[in-house]
């Protein structure tokens, strides 16, 4: 739905929420352990998440994220499914970072708790928990299917995977699941693979259905490595509780004409740059542009995963969230100009 003129603005402080999702850096001790196969290497994870934890509760997050600094990429944990096998290594988009890819040589089994394996949900007691996995089409783009016969076999198979999954987070207590949908943005806004991605939209969509059906937890969808302004309003009927952008390829003045009414991510704080943005600037700038959209409720974030940063410039990012989260507030409810 397209609007014009709308001055809505966030009318309460329910209605900005906060978190940072995705693998976080390895402190140098974990670097040094891991390359050692250190024996004590799970405990020295546990202590280190805690730790990753406590820097997003001293930043007043919202919502607290297992940093999943015991994620070697993405994917890696679900190689643990039947039917799945490691591959060769691969480059992640145009990062210095690289995931081994999965052969799907199977049919997918033994799934349903293999996040929850691999998540310290039981250090997060009391806190508000948020969890990020790939999105299927990610999934099926990045890695190589030698079984199924048809690319719509091969997605909502993993559909079906990511669903379990995401049922029994749900079942633990886990409130938002964002599924990272990098491909989508990158296939959609840098223009390779653009046109097929394109036919394969509504695909896209069926799929996400089928993702989010009977799950407990609200679905969120964030993209982020293109600019996806051009298939925003496509996205407005997906079947999810919320999208998410990256403001460093997605500018928030593109989407000022739509009425958003699932939650808005907004990826404000830049996870693949060690510079530092000014709090009190980004709080202003996204206040004046709230104010101009229609939007209900929004969750600030980083553009990305923080594991592209060097470990004291990602805990500076998360306390900087907290900051703009804190200003942005305080902005929107009239307490400081």
């Amino acid at each position: 739905m397209m609007v014009k003129g709308k001055s809505r603005g966030i009318p309460s402080e329910a209605g900005i929420e906060s978190y940072a999702v995705g693998i976080y850096p390895r402190s140098q001790l974990l670097v040094t352990a891991t390359r050692k196969n250190h024996p004590n290497l799970a405990e020295l994870f546990r202590k280190g998440k805690m730790s990753w934890m406590n820097v997003q509760r001293r930043a007043r997050l919202t919502y607290i994220a297992d940093p999943m600094i015991d994620w070697d990429d993405i994917f890696r944990p679900f190689a643990r499914v039947k039917g799945i096998s490691l591959g060769p290594l691969n480059r992640f988009f145009e990062t210095n970072t690289f995931y081994r890819r999965l052969i799907v040589n199977d049919e997918l089994d033994g799934y349903g708790s293999i996040a929850k394996s691999m998540l310290a949900l039981d250090l997060m007691k009391g806190d508000r928990k948020v969890v990020s996995l790939p999105d299927p089409y990610t999934f099926t783009m990045l890695n190589e299917n030698r079984y199924y016969r048809s690319y719509e076999d091969y997605i909502f198979a993993v559909a079906d995977m990511l669903n379990a999954e995401a049922k029994t987070l749900a079942r633990e207590g886990v409130e938002i699941i964002q599924f990272n949908a990098p491909s989508i943005a990158y296939d959609f806004g840098s223009g390779e693979g653009k046109a097929e991605a394109k036919d394969r939209l509504a695909l896209i969509k069926d799929v996400m259905g089928k993702v989010k059906k009977g799950v407990g937890s609200k679905v969120y969808i964030y993209f982020y490595f293109g600019n996806i302004a051009g298939i925003f309003d496509e996205l407005l009927d997906m079947k999810v509780d919320g999208l998410g952008i990256d403001t460093s390829s997605t500018k928030l003045t593109s989407l000022i004409d739509y009425s958003i009414d699932v939650d808005l991510v907004i990826g404000i704080v830049d996870a693949m740059n060690t510079r530092m943005e000014d709090a009190k600037s980004m709080a202003s700038a996204l206040d004046f542009m709230l104010d101009r959209m229609d939007v209900k409720h929004i969750i600030l974030t980083t553009s990305n995963s923080l594991e592209y940063l060097p470990y004291r410039f990602a805990v500076k990012k998360v306390s900087l969230l907290g900051k703009i989260t804190k200003l942005l507030i305080a902005k929107q409810n009239g307490l400081i100009l």
